[in-house]
């Protein structure tokens, strides 16, 4: 992973034009295993595209056989790997170490933020990190023999990508700590059963599922996906009914039908 070529080739594609974009994690002779470049690209590309009028839904794939096998490993075992960086960091009052861990988190933080849909396309493995970047977004359509884990616990870590925020919401908070202090696996089948996916479908039929789907907001105006995730994510029901009202105001005025008629 240390390879000088690995410091000039991104770790993260954009693709596409139009209303529907793609994002590629493009590590796939890792798994597309994460690392702090990758986390810099991720953020990078959701800046991008969140800056782009045009853009009313993302489709976030994995290339290769996996989606995100999770942390690079590397990155835990090597003297200058992210850990032991981390680890190098000395206790103070703000810790050091806070900062560095929240650099990591823009990865994630900008995907409820985001004025689109994010759909996640899901093959092979999503552990770790890759598990916790799949319950970022808003969608996830998954293989049924795809593999699930919050394996950070394996490592003597805790999940600190958006799980503890994400995973009570979708499944409560019992089973939530249940998966994330045992790591235990689960498949595609089973995320569906446990609220956690939408939709599980053979692997070879996961890109163009999600991709269906994507066309089909893609064919909304924009202000729908965008203030219909903002309503959702409101705290309490005066917060949602005002960005339900402000959202609805947005689609009257840019509806010439309604507005001329």
């Amino acid at each position: 992973m240390s390879d000088s070529t690995e410091n000039v080739v991104p770790q993260v594609r954009v693709e596409g034009l139009g209303p529907v974009r793609r994002i590629v994690l493009d590590r796939p002779d890792r798994h597309n295993a994460q690392t702090p470049r990758m986390w810099a690209e991720l953020a990078a590309a959701g800046r991008m595209l969140s800056a782009d009028p045009e853009v009313c839904c993302v489709v976030l794939v994995g290339n290769g056989a996996s989606f995100s096998s999770g942390i690079d490993l590397e990155e835990i075992r090597r003297p200058d790997g992210f850990i032991r960086r981390l680890a190098a960091h000395p206790p103070g009052d703000p810790d050091p170490m806070l900062a560095a861990i929240a650099v990591a988190q823009e990865s994630v933080r900008w995907i409820p933020r985001a004025p689109f849909l994010v759909i996640a396309a899901i093959t092979g493995a999503a552990l770790g990190a890759g598990c916790q970047l799949a319950l970022a977004c808003d969608v996830r359509i998954v293989a049924d023999d795809a593999r699930f884990a919050l394996a950070e616990v394996r490592h003597g870590l805790l999940p600190d990508l958006g799980a503890t925020a994400w995973l009570p919401r979708l499944v409560g908070r019992e089973r939530a700590l249940d998966l994330m202090l045992t790591g235990r696996e689960f498949t595609g089948t089973e995320a569906v059963a446990l609220g956690l996916a939408l939709r599980a479908v053979p692997a070879p039929d996961v890109l163009s599922t999600a991709q269906e789907y994507a066309e089909a907001v893609g064919r909304l105006p924009r202000a729908i996906p965008a203030y219909l995730k903002t309503a959702v994510d409101a705290a309490g029901l005066e917060r949602s009914l005002a960005a339900a009202a402000e959202g609805q105001a947005a689609c009257i005025r840019a509806n010439s039908a309604l507005r001329d008629g």
